[in-house]
């Protein structure tokens, strides 16, 4: 990547020009307080509120006693031995069936430590987004742009697969993304509310994600219900 910088001192921001793999040449204007992976993770696409979270922001304490020390481990390996997971495309599949467990949280921490660590262009897309972006038939060339950046991106997650009605061309583009990655050893993350098994889609596409995704099964707790009621109680005792 190269880089210069010039700051302002108006606007105690500075101009960044990078030349990004899948990105090409671009200019952007970032805080000097945030450096190393603030471009790519701007531009991964995920979520504002997770855009700074990190591996210490994920608190496996939470849960209590329910989360395996396998799964941490699982977890822990792919930060710190993250180009051996890179060397074989192999990827992570997290889900329960409890909604707000943490599954979406999680992705982008791992996300970030990736981007931060190992400086790689990275992506994150809900998977409705995604059928929404290839329905629209690439209309413009920003849409085919947006399509083969997550296509050719070295690390991509994949937010909420299985939500969406199985129908033949629904199948097909899920095929030919997850097929394009699996076929080049690009890592991908998939979160779900359903395991592998129970998945309503193509049996092909089952396949490549065994193959290439190890599963991590998140304790069945809706951590965002939990925190919403205790915030709800904080309130109430704030005004009570």
């Amino acid at each position: 990547m190269k880089q210069e910088t010039v700051v302002s001192k108006e606007t105690k921001y500075s101009l960044n020009e990078y030349e990004i793999e899948n990105y090409g040449p671009a200019v952007y204007a970032i805080n000097p307080l945030y450096n190393g992976g603030s471009f790519r993770r701007v531009h991964s696409m995920m979520p504002f509120e997770y855009i700074n979270k990190n591996a210490n922001d994920f608190k496996w304490d939470i849960y209590g006693d329910s989360v395996p020390e396998q799964t941490k481990k699982v977890v822990n390996a792919f930060i710190i031995h993250y180009k051996k997971f890179e060397k074989e495309g192999m990827g992570l599949y997290i889900y329960s069936n409890a909604k707000g467990s943490g599954k979406t949280l999680l992705s982008c921490c791992l996300l970030n430590e990736v981007i931060n660590r190992y400086d790689v262009s990275a992506k994150f897309i809900n998977i409705l987004d995604y059928l929404e972006l290839t329905k629209k038939g690439y209309s413009s060339p920003s849409d085919k742009e947006e399509k083969d950046s997550i296509m050719h991106t070295r690390i991509l997650v994949l937010d909420d697969l299985g939500v969406e009605v199985s129908k033949d061309w629904i199948n097909t583009t899920l095929y030919n993304l997850i097929n394009f990655r699996y076929s080049n050893k690009l890592i991908t993350i998939i979160t779900s509310n359903a395991s592998i098994e129970k998945l309503k889609m193509d049996e092909r596409i089952k396949e490549r994600i065994t193959e290439k995704c190890i599963p991590i099964h998140m304790p069945e707790v809706s951590i965002r219900t939990q925190k919403a009621k205790e915030k709800n109680a904080e309130f109430l005792k704030s005004v009570m």
